[in-house]
């Protein structure tokens, strides 16, 4: 019995060990395949992203977690006929830009490394940059020349290389959202949205076809546009798209920065592209980051503006056009549309037996439970008072009255003052008013119906559900003229 409960607990580690060591290895293992022979990848995204996948996920960076990335990156230097010597000591370089962006980026609170504020980007520049450097030195420190003739080129190329990469790839990986937010994602195709992501095509064109030291800048215009007008990953997926097709252009002798010369010119130019490219995509970072700021606080200000602050409903002005806005919407697609007034039996008492906090708390509880009940596309806000109301669209009479009852029970049901001494319950009176597919009437109109039904609850006794659509003709006559 110890035994399996012993075996049960080591199960997760030895799962992530497995999970992260071949993650490391075939990740290393490509970029291995993809570098040119004799000379450091042009691209080595592996760093990147396992830097990345321990930020978002910093349960992963356990003792054997790190322990079991290096191994998966020696296990694939070993496994290209590289040596022992060789395979560690490159890999522990590597390892050390991964532990030094790690321990830069802890340095920033939790929410933040989402890169959802400037303040992020800078930190994750500085952790790109003392990584690139730290590992830089490390690799020259084992081999001076590492491929190349000269300690500073063999530095540059390793340092330009690392810097840039990560600063490319990283920020894709810690601003890009969950896998279920990913998915509801739609993509909208319409010209004026598509018009920043256009231009920055016809700009990196333009760039290859005219070439020379100035085409580095010509993305920048519109790579600013899309950051004013896309979301931050969606900026971060488009800066690492324009940085990895302008290395490659330049690496390729595609964009020339100077005249076809013997390699060491190629790579100057390589590297002082890679570091061009680090610094270009700065500026539509933090401009997208800043506008995260923004946008938040102007959904905070603009759900302040339309909705009631004690309850959370909807505020009355906010609920009477969003209710216009659905039973437009109902007239053009036939659907059937139900309303629901909700009114707090007897809530002057409660003020007058109370003190009037206890009364808002009761507002505020209360408009809790029916804010948990609703779908999201239902209609919930505070008229006025002790008053509510909700709109239910393709909702028949039916199911607006089941949904009614529902809450009656429910509210009926529930302590209305959890913190008090004694229970405080109430109930609550609801008048139900629907529209079939075909029948077209105004906003008044239904409410009208709705409060005719909602006072003929009230008179017979209160904490009661009725529907206009059950009241016959000469009752609906009298209530409405009472």
């Amino acid at each position: 019995m110890n035994v399996g409960l012993h075996s049960k607990q080591r199960l997760p580690a030895t799962v992530l060990s497995i999970t992260l060591f071949l993650l490391a290895f075939l990740l290393s293992l490509t970029g291995i395949f993809t570098r040119p022979l004799g000379a450091l990848s042009l691209f080595w995204p592996v760093n990147a992203i396992l830097l990345g996948l321990l930020l978002r996920k910093p349960a992963y960076a356990t003792f054997v977690g790190w322990v079991a990335i290096y191994l998966g990156m020696v296990a694939a230097d070993l496994t290209t006929a590289e040596g022992w010597s060789h395979a560690l000591w490159l890999n522990a370089c590597n390892m050390a830009l991964i532990a030094t962006g790690y321990v830069v980026m802890q340095l920033l609170p939790n929410a933040q490394r989402r890169l959802g504020k400037p303040q992020a980007i800078l930190y994750m520049f500085t952790a790109c940059l003392l990584g690139a450097a730290i590992s830089a030195t490390l690799s020259v420190l084992h081999d001076d020349t590492l491929y190349y003739n000269s300690v500073t080129v063999a530095w540059g190329a390793w340092f330009s290389e690392q810097f840039s990469t990560n600063l490319l790839i990283l920020p894709v990986i810690l601003s890009a959202p969950r896998l279920k937010q990913l998915l509801r994602i739609q993509i909208d195709w319409q010209w004026r949205i598509s018009m920043p992501f256009l231009a920055l095509l016809c700009s990196l064109v333009l760039s290859l076809y005219i070439g020379g030291p100035g085409a580095i800048a010509f993305p920048i215009p519109a790579l600013l546009w899309c950051a004013v007008r896309y979301q931050l990953f969606s900026v971060t997926l488009l800066t690492l798209l324009t940085g990895v097709s302008e290395i490659i252009s330049v690496s390729s002798n595609i964009m020339l920065y100077q005249t076809p010369g013997p390699d060491a010119a190629v790579l100057d130019s390589l590297m002082s592209a890679r570091l061009g490219i680090a610094m270009l995509v700065m500026g539509p970072l933090i401009l997208a980051s800043s506008l995260v700021v923004n946008r938040k606080l102007l959904r905070k200000l603009e759900h302040s503006a339309n909705h009631d602050f004690l309850t959370g409903a909807l505020g009355r002005s906010a609920f009477i056009r969003k209710a216009r806005e659905l039973l437009q919407y109902k007239h053009q697609t036939k659907e059937a549309i139900s309303v629901l007034l909700i009114d707090i039996d007897h809530f002057k008492l409660i003020n007058d037996m109370y003190e009037h906090a206890i009364g808002d708390r009761v507002l505020a509880n209360f408009s809790h439970i029916l804010r948990r009940e609703l779908r999201h596309d239902q209609l919930f806000g505070r008229l006025g008072g002790e008053e509510f109301a909700i709109m239910m669209p393709r909702a028949l009479v039916t199911q607006a009255v089941a949904l009614g009852e529902y809450l009656r029970k429910r509210v009926e049901s529930a302590d209305m003052n959890p913190a008090g001494k004694a229970p405080l319950r109430i109930t609550i009176s609801i008048g139900v008013a629907s529209l079939a597919m075909t029948e077209e009437k105004s906003l008044e109109q239904l409410m009208n119906m709705a409060d005719t039904a909602l006072y003929r609850a009230k008179s017979q006794g209160h904490n009661r559900v009725e529907s206009f659509n059950s009241i016959s003709p000469n009752k609906v006559h009298r209530d409405m003229f009472r």
